[in-house]
């Protein structure tokens, strides 16, 4: 498990011979504004840096306080990840009004709403947290291949919850069915289970999301970390519930003291420690732990697609085109249900 000392170290020896683009979906707040405001100190300011979220004004703050230099973009994009129709909108402006030529670093940390309602577009609240990230990956991959043909850094990289997912369901993928099991008399005396059912949900989906992109995609770096407990400059209180009150209290307490949760500019050198990692240029899958230490990886030699609709494929739990990879929770056969249901799902929702 790399120190923070480490980590630091390995950042500091990041020095392209090119001006990067660095693209932060949830950038300006947390870990992913930590990560924005540490890459552009590392570089003097010499990197293109491109902040997706809600709040144009902590975006200008973030801006004024870190270095820059002749010709380094600093752009806002407002997004609303409850949309995804927002999302397209926000990764064609970068393409479009911003001109972006190549994105070599795109970041995901965007914690998104919780809750267990869902919005106009039939998606529960905790999984637009997932469609999103597919979204801003599918739509941006054109200017991430474009780097990796430059011989540029290609990483996409998304911060969840790597290592602590748990095995892929074959049916009830909205999670409906567990919806209509929830007790609505235990609303806010305790943890909502159908809800804490789709955080999870998204750890594993994060799996089937590089895993999906990486073997499609062999040139490109795929990573699923896990940021740990991260005391942010923005922490809330985490609530449990009336009943779960007293251990609230504690959780919560232990974080505050930092005993359970790292502060969130040290959680981003252990982030970028991952990100800029040389052992990544030549793209794979990879699951990180929360100092950026490898849990597991696969690199590929060529594409692989998961075969055709009717091509049986391998159901074994951990596997990746035949090989195990530790941490890791898909199997080729539970990536394509995923793919092909969340390609359906945003194509309902994008062509309405």
């Amino acid at each position: 498990m790399p120190t923070l000392s480490g980590a630091r170290a390995s950042v500091s020896a990041f020095q392209p011979t090119y001006m990067p683009t660095a693209v932060f979906a949830g950038g300006t707040s947390g870990v992913g504004q930590a990560m924005a405001e540490a890459l552009a100190r590392q570089l003097n300011g010499r990197v293109h840096i491109i902040l997706l979220g809600r709040s144009q004004a902590s975006a200008e703050r973030i801006f004024a306080n870190i270095p820059t230099t002749e010709g380094a973009l600093r752009a806002f994009v407002a997004v609303d990840v409850q949309s995804m129709k927002s999302v397209r909108s926000a990764c064609d402006e970068i393409s479009g009004k911003l001109g972006v030529q190549e994105v070599n670093f795109l970041v995901m940390s965007a914690a998104g709403p919780r809750g267990n309602s869902i919005t106009e577009s039939g998606v529960t609240v905790e999984g637009c947290g997932y469609f999103s990230r597919f979204l801003y990956t599918r739509t941006l991959l054109p200017l991430l291949e474009t780097a990796a043909r430059n011989g540029h850094n290609a990483h996409v990289m998304t911060i969840l919850g790597a290592g602590m997912g748990y095995v892929f369901p074959k049916d009830d993928l909205m999670l409906d069915e567990a919806r209509k099991r929830s007790w609505g008399f235990l609303r806010g005396l305790t943890v909502n289970v159908a809800a804490m059912k789709g955080i999870m949900r998204g750890v594993s989906y994060s799996d089937g999301l590089i895993a999906y992109f990486a073997a499609t995609n062999p040139g490109i770096a795929f990573t699923h970390i896990s940021p740990g407990q991260v005391w942010t400059k923005g922490s809330r209180y985490t609530s449990m519930g009336l009943l779960l009150t007293p251990l609230a209290l504690l959780f919560n307490g232990l974080r505050w003291m930092g005993i359970m949760a790292t502060p969130q500019d040290d959680a981003a050198q252990y982030m970028l420690n991952a990100l800029l990692d040389p052992a990544t240029t030549n793209g794979g899958v990879f699951i990180r732990d929360s100092h950026g230490g490898s849990i597991g990886s696969r690199v590929f030699d060529s594409k692989w697609t998961f075969g055709d609709h009717n091509e049986k494929l391998d159901e074994r739990v951990g596997y990746l085109d035949g090989v195990k990879i530790p941490g890791y929770v898909g199997s080729d056969a539970a990536v394509r249900r995923l793919s092909r249901w969340t390609e359906n799902v945003l194509a309902g929702i994008l062509d309405a």
